[in-house]
């Protein structure tokens, strides 16, 4: 007798999430965006945050694994400063992204991550980690866009302190996705 056991399996990443201040400088900058020819969806600005690590698609034990050695995971607090609007990647364009600087902090913390979360059957991203808040998909590119962005291309966001990682669990829908928040790594 056969028994298959269903595995329940989360996509999931871990994110820096921003701050309110932040967040509403968005709706100006895609406002600027949608006004261009390119069919451009734009990331609800609530929902705006820098991706620090894709987890993927993991099952219950690994996600409680992930949980266990993220609890002793440790960081120093930094300042990171979100600024400055370009399309990525330069050739074919497919996001509109906001920049951010974090002194190396940001590449920093993903190795330890990935480092530790490799026994795990974790993967390591192939190109390097560029810290950044996706504010839009494109959809179809119209050169338009690329005035557009230069246009906003100096803008800046703001800054703030960043003391916190969180754990997100991701559900796409056809409204697009849902996040969930699974835990929060402190300084």
């Amino acid at each position: 007798m056969n028994s298959t056991i269903d595995m329940y399996m989360v996509r999931a990443f871990f994110a820096v999430e921003l701050t309110d201040d932040i967040r509403n400088q968005f709706y100006a900058v895609q406002d600027i965006l949608r006004n261009s020819d390119a069919k451009v969806t734009c990331v609800d600005p609530a929902l705006a945050h820098i991706t620090m690590k894709f987890l993927g698609e993991i099952s219950d034990d690994v996600m409680e694994s992930v949980q266990e050695i993220m609890s002793e995971f440790t960081f120093k607090p930094t300042l990171i400063t979100v600024s400055g609007v370009q399309l990525h990647p330069k050739k074919r364009p497919r996001i509109v992204w906001a920049d951010v600087t974090d002194g190396g902090w940001g590449e920093a913390t993903v190795a330890e991550m990935d480092r530790l979360l490799a026994p795990l059957g974790i993967v390591s991203e192939d190109r390097k980690f560029t810290p950044h808040v996706t504010l839009g998909r494109i959809k179809h590119y119209d050169r338009s866009l690329r005035a557009a962005v230069e246009e906003i291309s100096g803008y800046t966001f703001g800054q703030m302190t960043v003391d916190t990682i969180t754990l997100k669990k991701s559900t796409l829908t056809p409204g697009g996705p849902i996040y969930e928040d699974i835990m929060e790594v402190k300084a």
